[in-house]
């Protein structure tokens, strides 16, 4: 007797729901990624409610003949260093040239007295709202000897100035020297003066000034005060710093400057909220010269300073104190062993929490205020793969409204604050970013702006603007792509029975719908729609809707003995806003006939 033919059961109907988004990640195999996760979304962002969005794009605010290296605030103006021009912006487009002998090279800048101060590795220059000018044009002077007989001697008061040749000497008059010797020789003799007296003679080479009558006898007092400057000296090692950083311990009362190419590990303080004092005697060499001051960061009542990578140590947290003598002292101390900068301009602090970008990806330095205890991290993980492809001397970043942008060769990786897994932000990845500089704007309504190689100064749109969707222009492709999934079953067939996206309710708004699997890739779906609205009509687009509901887009559309499945959701309209709210896959896995 035959044994009867058995029929196998029916496929069972599974599902897949996805309703809380995170980030990209590149880091893990597209087969292994979270559902939560895209191992190739674009140009999408989390909004306020965490839901993948399409990002803003940008308007173009003013072009320039030249590369921009810097973009810097001051109140209500914004400074562009193009080329080798300082330019003040106007809405107008009637821009205000500035100055005119600026470095090619990249420029940062501080605020201090309510003045903007630039580094270019070329000039320090100060900014007052009016006019662009050399800092040593306005360079504090000071008394370096006072209390001097007329033969010389006196008592050292106050250090030299890098940034000016510059010193005063005071003398005790006797009632009858008429010669004066300052405290140094080779002096600029044109430069000489001494006020309430006429000079008659002025020896450069030892530093000689002889007035035409004799001061009076002060009776111990010093009565005469000579001005001079040194001879023609070559240009101010604080002219050739590009990078800076603000720190006096508990507040800002002092600005730190390094970067000089001659002295790569020396940086220099300036006077108590004076940045136009650089005392000669106010410099620290940090470890050896192997490695170079890459940049700075505060975090708490620490200064950290950050070096390239090199045989010492990569990083140096700077302390505040006071020395014996109730004199401020900075001392500094090795931080945390970790990999060195590879970049000047990557350095920012998110939430408190320094981040600098290192040849192994972005780095996190961790710390409490109760302790000097500094931890270095990486935080990139998800994004290094393809981060480490990048070249990361030329990447830039900023914090901006909580997201860390790191931008670099075109790209745009976005770090955000508010999303933290551990130590760990959650990453988006933008492309056609030309940013090769930025100026984030604080505060409520503040604007994130970039400068780029062929000029153009550019500013991130709002939501509400009305080329809000728009790069210079041109459209937004933005894209989210699930996880190329196996569907919890690798060793059988699946069945795509119907899929559902859901998106955003925009006033207007589309997306295409594709399909991948091992051997397929294709449209499943398209929906264009418009709410209902005067403001914009779109005819093309319209569908009657009224209610800003989530939009549906179910696909029908089968595959069949797919082994691996994804899901591809894109817009690429221009001016178009874009978002996911929620994405359903159901499916069979099929299974195998009985043997009999």
């Amino acid at each position: 007797m035959s044994t009867p033919y058995q029929f196998p059961d029916a496929d069972s109907i599974m599902e897949i729901t996805v309703e809380h988004f995170a980030g990209v990640d590149f880091a893990n195999h597209s087969t292994k990624v979270d559902w939560s996760r895209s191992p190739d979304a674009c140009n999408m962002i989390a909004n306020d409610t965490y839901f993948p969005v399409k990002r803003t794009g940008y308007r173009r605010r003013a072009k320039f003949s030249g590369m921009v290296y810097g973009l810097h605030r001051l109140e209500t103006d914004i400074l562009c260093h193009a080329g080798t021009k300082l330019w003040r912006l106007a809405d107008n487009g009637e821009h205000a040239l500035l100055y005119a002998d600026m470095n090619e090279g990249k420029s940062t800048s501080f605020l201090m007295n309510g003045r903007l101060w630039i580094l270019d590795g070329k000039t320090y220059l100060v900014y007052d709202g009016e006019t662009a000018q050399p800092a040593r044009n306005v360079a504090y002077i000071p008394t370096t000897t006072i209390g001097s007989p007329p033969e010389g001697g006196g008592t050292s008061l106050e250090a030299v100035n890098l940034l000016s040749s510059r010193r005063t000497n005071t003398f005790v008059g006797d009632g009858t020297s008429r010669a004066f010797q300052l405290d140094t020789e080779y002096i600029d003799a044109d430069s000489v003066a001494c006020d309430g007296f006429e000079i008659e003679m002025v020896n450069a080479v030892t530093g000689k000034v002889t007035l035409t009558q004799a001061p009076p006898d002060a009776g111990g007092l010093a009565n005469v005060a000579i001005t001079f400057s040194k001879m023609e000296e070559p240009a101010s090692c604080i002219d050739r710093c590009r990078i800076c950083g603000l720190y006096g311990g508990r507040n800002d009362t002092r600005v730190f400057v390094a970067g000089d190419p001659q002295k790569p590990n020396c940086d220099w303080q300036s006077g108590l909220y004076d940045p136009t004092y650089f005392p000669d005697t106010g410099y620290t060499m940090i470890g050896s010269d192997a490695s170079e001051i890459m940049g700075y960061a505060r975090q708490y009542d620490t200064q950290v300073v950050l070096k390239s990578d090199g045989q010492d140590a990569k990083q140096y947290l700077r302390t505040f104190t006071l020395d014996d003598n109730d004199r401020p002292a900075y001392p500094l101390r090795q931080g945390a062993e970790a990999a060195g900068a590879a970049s000047r301009y990557a350095i920012a602090v998110l939430g408190g929490t320094p981040y600098y970008l290192s040849p192994q990806g972005v780095m996190g330095i961790y710390g409490t205020n109760v302790t000097e205890y500094r931890a270095v991290a990486g935080v990139s993980q998800r994004i290094d793969p393809r981060l480490s492809r990048e070249n990361l001397s030329d990447a830039i970043a900023c914090v901006w409204n909580g997201f860390y942008y790191l931008a670099v060769g075109g790209h745009c990786y976005v770090a955000d604050s508010r999303q933290m897994e551990g130590n760990i932000p959650e990453w988006y990845y933008w492309d056609n970013i030309p940013a090769v500089c930025f100026l984030a704007d604080s505060g409520e309504g503040g604007s994130l702006w970039f400068g780029t190689a062929d000029g153009r100064v550019c500013e991130f749109c709002c939501t509400d603007d009305a080329d809000a969707y728009y790069d210079d222009g041109q459209p937004i492709a933005a894209r989210w792509t699930t996880p190329f999934s196996p569907l919890a079953a690798w060793n059988r067939q699946k069945n795509i029975l119907t899929t559902q996206t859901m998106l955003m309710p925009y006033g207007y708004s589309s997306a295409d719908i594709w399909y991948r699997t091992e051997r397929l890739y294709a449209q499943a779906a398209a929906e264009a729609f418009s709410q209902f609205s005067f403001a914009r009509m779109d005819f093309g687009n319209f569908s009657f809707r009224s209610i800003a509901a989530a939009v549906p887009i179910p696909s029908r559309r089968r595959v069949r003995r797919a082994y691996l499945f994804q899901m591809v959701v894109r817009n690429e309209n221009a001016g178009e806003p874009f978002g996911l709210l929620g994405l359903n896959i159901r499916y069979t896995v099929r299974t195998q006939v009985r043997q009999r």
